[in-house]
């Protein structure tokens, strides 16, 4: 089995937040091991395509979060995508990104910790 299937098939098993979940350790692994120019323009191009994702979520009526709940989270992710931009241009640290991202990775686990439904629309990032 290929990579992409075998990866596919584990997110046709897994719950959205478990999903959301892998999609920002990932992006965090991706930003503390940017140890080159190249692997820090990746990691900050992931970081924006992530929060791209999950704005386009929040922005839907069909969303199930409450609306300024919805809004905290799209202006935490507007800010994540001007820092990813910023540090693209600079060599400033990628630190209030993985910390945030940690943040967020706290919160999906709380919420799973009791049972709590998805942060974001099912089939979302």
């Amino acid at each position: 089995m290929s990579i992409a299937r075998y990866a596919a098939a584990q997110n046709a098993a897994a719950s959205p937040r478990e999903i959301e979940l892998r999609a920002f350790r990932y992006v965090n692994g991706l930003l503390a091991g940017a140890a080159d120019v190249p692997a820090r323009a990746a990691a900050l191009s992931k970081t924006t395509q992530l929060w791209s994702i999950l704005i386009g979520d929040l922005s839907l009526d069909a969303n199930g979060l409450p609306l300024e709940l919805r809004a905290r989270l799209i202006s935490l992710g507007l800010w994540a995508q001007r820092e990813a931009a910023a540090r693209m241009l600079d060599a400033g640290s990628l630190a209030p990104l993985i910390e945030l991202h940690r943040d967020m990775i706290a919160g999906l686990e709380a919420q799973a910790s009791v049972g709590a439904r998805p942060t974001f629309r099912a089939g979302a990032a």
